[in-house]
């Protein structure tokens, strides 16, 4: 498999940067001189998709202006776009959201609710329609039968044409991403829409997500305290794992695994997530055991509804006879979880491998220490030099434990741990969710005052049923409530409660008519999967009403 990496966000360039390395002439400009081919490990391609020109343009000196044919390269999917336009004056004027300015309040939902507002409102959909003709909408991969969506599908297109889809040579694609910092992981759920829409449904696609670490120091790119960070974490995790068809994983690293292993340096934790994924990206297939694509997407993915998590556990040990165990052992211990977890719960586990090691021993010695059955461990082999390598991604490695929760070093309780402080966070501060008195975080651009996130009022009912449902007590329906039951479920730790995310929310439902201001949101529901929901949810209030709910969970 040959992967497109997509680094989306600042944290997410600087990781790309590690895997889009010039392995054959390091001097870029020489490279341009000589004609030399820019020739990454792996022969991976990629992309940075950012939203801050200034960033892009004037403090990174690795990625290129795509639009000036450099590569590696960096693309503003905002640009799609123009400043002042018919389309950025009436989605401003109607919702209060500027869609030049993504991100700058770094707030997970705020990509979200861009994305929807042209996903579900008619006129900005007729207006934006109005300013292209087909040709426009299918240069930016656009379906020239469908209103476009101009950041989005332009983003796709900057994408598209490095991967087996367009004209590249990638049959995979790897979205590199922190699950804490801005908005960057409002791109991907729009993109496989994409890919899924054109009946790739067995085109692989993972998400490398970084999760920010607890404490109010981090990354100084991320200009946010612990609490709202782990807010953003959440609710960027929450929308990824809810999206049936969506990403075949989301691989996740704890960013405080890292920190604790590198001093707080990111430069070298971000080098060590690049030496973490070679047994999977990296060149040079065992002869006669290339794996398809498609078989990786079919195994990592098969039989759920939903994408699942994968923990990675990393090892690397110097070339010796027999090396399976040692290197299965060194894995699992606590040196080679990058993220808390209980192997043994885990439903499936790929295994990828560098080195002159032997599938049929991995797959035993796995099985044997984990209790994972033997059929449900797929080993992968690639040739390496130095030393041998094996990265473990166990699936859903949680569940059946009621009292994982209180361990530290597990899954649930580093998930009960964000949940509870993003609830905390929206008790608290429940203003900051409706942006109220927010700046842009940097300050003076272009000469200018920072400006205020004014919202509409339609937009701030469309939030406050996000957050806290129709009745605004956040106790029945909404994210708040929906988080809340998911930390249950972890804590009950009872194996049938994976995943623990399970309803997909919008802000902006479908087929909903925009609230007037002044008006109150009608609460309208989208679709089967709503009604489903709240059927459910009616069922069982009325059965704890009548105290019957114990008696079926006992017998």
């Amino acid at each position: 498999m040959r992967l497109c990496i997509v680094g989306i966000g600042g944290a997410g360039g600087k990781i790309t940067q590690e895997f889009l390395g010039n392995e054959d002439l390091d001097f870029q400009l020489l490279s341009h001189i000589t004609g030399a081919e820019y020739l990454s490990p792996g022969k991976m391609q990629g992309i940075w998709l950012e939203a801050d020109k200034n960033d892009a343009k004037n403090i990174q000196h690795f990625f290129g202006d795509m639009e000036e044919g450099c590569y590696p390269c960096f693309y503003i999917p905002h640009d799609a776009v123009a400043d002042g336009c018919a389309v950025h004056v009436a989605v401003k004027e109607k919702y209060g959201y500027d869609v030049k300015k993504q991100g700058f309040v770094r707030d997970a939902q705020y990509l979200k609710a861009v994305f929807e507002i042209f996903d579900t409102d008619k006129e900005i959909q007729a207006l934006v329609a109005q300013t292209m003709n087909k040709e426009m909408v299918e240069s930016m991969g656009g379906n020239a039968n469908q209103a476009p969506n101009p950041i989005f599908d332009s983003a796709w297109n900057a994408i598209r044409d490095f991967t087996t889809l367009g004209k590249g040579e990638c049959d995979g694609i790897l979205f590199v991403v922190s699950f804490g910092g801005g908005t960057g992981t409002g791109f991907i759920n729009p993109i496989i829409n994409h890919i899924r829409n054109e009946g790739k449904a067995d085109y692989p696609v993972f998400a490398l997500g970084i999760l920010t670490e607890p404490g109010d120091y981090a990354d100084k790119a991320q200009f946010s305290k612990s609490a709202r960070r782990n807010l953003a974490a959440i609710s960027a995790i929450y929308d990824l794992l809810t999206k049936g068809g969506g990403a075949n994983g989301v691989i996740i690293v704890d960013n405080e695994i890292l920190l604790e292993r590198y001093g707080n340096d990111y430069v070298a934790a971000n080098q060590f997530i690049h030496k973490m994924m070679q047994p999977l990206v990296a060149a040079r297939d065992y002869p006669g055991e290339i794996p398809p694509s498609q078989a990786v997407a079919q195994h990592s993915s098969g039989g759920l509804s939903r994408p699942p998590i994968f923990v990675p556990l990393f090892a690397s040990l110097p070339r010796s006879a027999d090396p399976e165990e040692a290197l299965i052992k060194k894995a699992l211990s606590e040196e080679g979880k990058l993220f808390g977890c209980s192997p043994e719960k885990a439903d499936f586990a790929m295994v990828f491998c560098r080195g002159f090691i032997d599938s049929e021993k991995i797959r035993e010695i796995l099985s044997r220490e984990t209790g994972i059955a033997p059929e449900s461990i797929w080993p992968s082999r690639k040739m390496g030099e130095g030393n041998n390598e094996i990265l473990i991604l166990l699936r859903n490695p949680y569940g059946g434990d009621p009292k994982a929760y209180q361990k530290v070093g597990t899954l649930e309780n580093r998930f009960c741990m964000v949940i509870s402080q993003a609830l905390q966070y929206m008790s608290q501060q429940p203003e900051d969710l409706f942006y109220e008195g927010k700046q842009e975080e940097k300050g003076k651009k272009d000469g200018k005052p920072a400006e205020q996130v004014k919202l509409t009022e339609a937009s701030k009912e469309a939030l406050k049923m996000f957050f806290f449902g129709p009745d605004g007590s956040g106790q029945k329906s909404g994210f708040v409530f929906e988080l809340t039951e998911a930390r249950k479920r972890l804590r009950d730790g009872r194996k049938e409660d994976k995943p623990f995310f399970i309803h997909p929310l919008r802000i902006f439902q479908k087929d909903a008519p925009v609230p007037k201001e002044g008006t109150k949101s009608t609460g309208l529901i989208n679709g089967d999967e709503d009604i489903a929901r709240i059927v459910d949810q009616r069922i069982n209030e009325k059965l704890v009403e009548l105290g019957l709910i114990e008696e079926i969970m006992m017998g």
